[in-house]
């Protein structure tokens, strides 16, 4: 199966290198991909243009699976409507150094997100791509924490990856089966598609700290977390936007839990 790769660029060094991301992310010649340029006026559409022709000329795409897209537009709003129109697989979408995705597309970066039906892959401007055999997915006690399996799963089978749940060590009875039921419908989906995967739960106290740590640990090429707002929990805005930019330079898959809910609280899961 065919996937369509929609890459956001502004023609900066790190937005290129999600280019060469989704390039190395491809496991068919069937693949597409649409490299998206959005500008403010109409004016700036040649200039835009000629960058962007030059980019697919040189890179190693055949010419019929590469597009350039260039839009009049706001990029918060506009991006998921386009990677849905376009019918899209994964956005690759770049951020620049510490300050993460507020640099690039303003202090509300996460809109970009969380208006959004297509997963991100979330890549840092120092990111290096190698073969993902190492996924780690968070587990939350809401039930929106494991909203994003089923793409890690995809691209588990795409790199015969293994994946490691990884939630918080409670003490309290009620939020350890919050975690395990959760835990439990990972497992299955996983066990459904073939994917490798272990359980690994982690101090709550400095949860974030722990889960970069044990990713060095684990030697992961790349992060899962499922976005979702209104939660006093762990895995807020804030906590997926840390994710985004952390100190490891691992790329992080993420989805908004609101765009993909519908039906039963665990529907997702039979897709």
């Amino acid at each position: 199966m065919s996937s369509h790769f929609l890459v956001p660029i502004d023609f900066t060094e790190t937005t290129l290198n999600a280019f060469k991301f989704a390039i190395q992310l491809s496991k068919s010649n069937d693949d597409n991909f649409t490299l998206l340029h959005i500008i403010k006026h109409e004016d700036e559409r040649i200039v835009a243009k000629q960058k962007l022709d030059q980019i697919i000329s040189e890179s190693s795409i055949a010419e019929d699976k590469i597009a350039g897209k260039i839009i009049v537009g706001k990029f918060l709003n506009d991006i998921g409507k386009i990677a849905e129109s376009l019918e899209a697989s994964l956005i690759v979408m770049g951020t620049h150094g510490s300050t993460g995705l507020q640099k690039v597309f303003g202090s509300n970066a996460m809109k970009v997100v969380s208006n959004s039906k297509t997963p991100l892959l979330i890549v840092q401007e120092n990111s290096v791509f190698h073969a993902i055999k190492k996924i780690i997915l968070t587990i939350d006690l809401e039930k929106e924490s494991i909203q994003v399996v089923k793409y890690a799963a995809k691209i588990g089978e795409l790199f015969n990856s293994e994946i490691c749940l990884v939630g918080g060590l409670h003490t309290d009875e009620m939020l350890k089966r919050k975690v395990d039921t959760n835990i439990l419908l990972c497992k299955k989906h996983l066990n459904d598609h073939g994917i490798k995967y272990s359980v690994e739960l982690l101090e709550t106290k400095n949860f974030e700290n722990n889960l970069i740590a044990f990713c060095r640990t684990y030697q992961a090429d790349m992060l899962a977390a499922t976005y979702y707002q209104d939660t006093f929990q762990v895995f807020s805005e804030k906590f997926v936007q840390s994710l985004s930019t952390n100190s490891l330079n691992i790329p992080l898959l993420t989805i908004d839990n609101e765009s993909i809910s519908s039906g039963s609280q665990y529907s997702f899961l039979s897709i």
